[in-house]
């Protein structure tokens, strides 16, 4: 097999050429002996593919760097390594993602690979046509003319609507491998800040003590769980031309609280109570104001969760050029506006 590189450095600086290498070690084992690869390769489709090796045809693969990943404002492929793959001179019909070495830690690969195979399934993102656990790579169809969704997309009823027919499809299809809460995260970071010698902003103690505290309140309410795409972010859906909705980036997707999914999303997008009040009601067709407090205890959560994320990661990531401390302020900031106005009492009474 063929593999030429394209000269990118002009546009997004080199390739990562040492990631690339190791993660193709990791996809031979998914294709063929006969394909031989020196760079990066994959299919078009599993169907294709078998028809190319049946035929003996050899495939000319040319890999370019995807667009840069962005942490402040937006939180966008700031994970991984991504290179998109064409075939024979075509236009780009594949992404290959590798997940950089400072972030394993925290992710999931058997998790996350099942879950966007089961999601991919219900047409609800793209396909994934090869993934290795061992490398934390994977290969999945890229959506050629789609572009990423930003706030002021969400803010429009009628494609929050189709954002959130897309989620529940999800949440209605087959569990996931793995179940878990924001608050196993929280504690698992907790643990890891309490490990590194270095400053944290004031009342990191006490906010986390305050974390405990809603996660009382909801434990108590009781949990039900399905699977879900877990993930607010604006910069992980995918707007068609035609207006379809793609859900990408399945990282942390598991099993949990539906409302939890809900409360993060709404925390991307609304500062307004009564705008997230009427989306509350197209997700569960009636705007409930205890689900509207369970939502938002979780959003205060998860705000300290990515807060954590961002201060450890700034301390200990050896990509000093990441801005992880601005994004860590940003979500800090925001999850102490919230807490200054929560009632817990009233909250523990409402849901």
């Amino acid at each position: 097999m063929a593999v030429a590189q394209r000269d990118t450095a002009s546009r997004t600086g080199p390739p990562d050429a040492p990631r690339i290498a190791a993660a193709n070690i990791g996809l031979k084992s998914i294709f063929p002996k006969s394909c031989e690869t020196q760079q990066s390769a994959t299919t078009p489709t599993l169907i294709e593919w078998q028809h190319l090796v049946e035929t003996g045809r050899k495939l000319h693969i040319t890999t370019e760097a995807a667009p840069p990943g962005v942490l402040v404002p937006s939180h966008r492929g700031i994970d991984s390594t991504r290179m998109l793959l064409s075939i024979d001179g075509r236009r780009p019909s594949m992404l290959l993602k590798t997940i950089h070495a400072d972030q394993l830690q925290f992710f999931d690969a058997a998790a996350a690979f099942d879950a966007q195979a089961k999601a991919a399934a219900l047409g609800a993102c793209p396909a994934l046509l090869a993934s290795d656990v061992d490398c934390a790579t994977s290969v999945v169809e890229y959506l050629d003319g789609w572009r990423t969704a930003r706030v002021s997309d969400l803010k429009r009823p009628d494609l929050l609507n189709t954002v959130l027919s897309v989620k529940r499809s999800i949440h209605s299809g087959e569990r996931f491998n793995t179940s878990w809460t924001v608050f196993d995260r929280i504690r698992m970071l907790n643990a890891r800040h309490g490990m590194l010698q270095c400053d944290h902003p004031a009342g990191l103690p006490a906010m986390f003590k305050q974390m405990q505290r809603i996660e009382g309140i909801i434990n108590a309410a009781g949990v039900d769980t399905v699977p879900a795409h877990a993930d607010g972010l604006a910069s992980n859906i995918l707007i068609g031309p035609d207006a379809r909705v793609q859900l990408v980036d399945f990282d942390e997707a598991r099993n949990v609280d539906p409302h939890y999914e809900l409360g993060i999303l709404l925390n991307e997008i609304y500062d307004n109570e009564n705008d997230a009040l009427a989306a509350l009601e197209m997700f569960e067709g009636s705007a409930r104001r205890d689900t509207f407090h369970r939502a938002r205890l979780y959003a205060v959560a998860d705000d300290f969760a990515w807060a954590l994320w961002g201060l450890f990661m700034d301390a200990t990531s050896p990509r000093k050029d990441v801005e992880f401390w601005r994004y860590a302020s940003m979500r800090l900031i925001r999850c102490r506006i919230a807490l200054e106005a929560t009632d817990f009492d009233r909250c523990k009474k409402l849901i």
